[in-house]
């Protein structure tokens, strides 16, 4: 790197850090609200997401590179990301069958972080006025 700083860098950060944060709300919320099997799956879902989100920022950026082969190759192993919560789905439902609702939820946390950071975007003043 140039040093140069990469305002795309702050999305994905701020969208990480979304995710922690309704993670971190969202893990006693279940256990006060339903149970704390009910917690347990949230927060399991919550991991696999974080996992899912991060495996999917650090193999989207060496997708970024002129090799045509290493491309392939880390599209291959994107699929990665698709086994991870195929397997965290399936365990989890195979071991707590009534706790769907908290697992789906913690596993789309990812969408949420993607959602409030674009909620953040819409309100946040342009620094420069669009060209004309």
């Amino acid at each position: 790197m140039t040093g140069t700083r990469d305002e795309g860098e702050d999305h994905l950060r701020r969208v990480t850090g979304a995710m922690v944060v309704l993670m971190i709300l969202g893990i006693p919320l279940w256990g006060f609200l339903r149970s704390w099997t009910a917690a347990f799956a949230f927060g399991v879902g919550a991991l696999a997401s974080l996992a899912f989100w991060t495996l999917h920022r650090y193999l989207t950026a060496r997708m970024l590179t002129p090799s045509v082969r290493r491309r392939w190759l880390y599209a291959f192993l994107s699929l990665g990301k698709l086994a991870l919560i195929a397997l965290v789905l399936r365990g989890m439902m195979g071991r707590y069958p009534a706790e769907a609702l908290p697992l789906a939820i913690g596993v789309l946390l990812f969408v949420a972080g993607i959602l409030l950071e674009a909620v953040r975007l819409v309100f946040q003043k342009p620094e420069a006025p669009p060209p004309d």
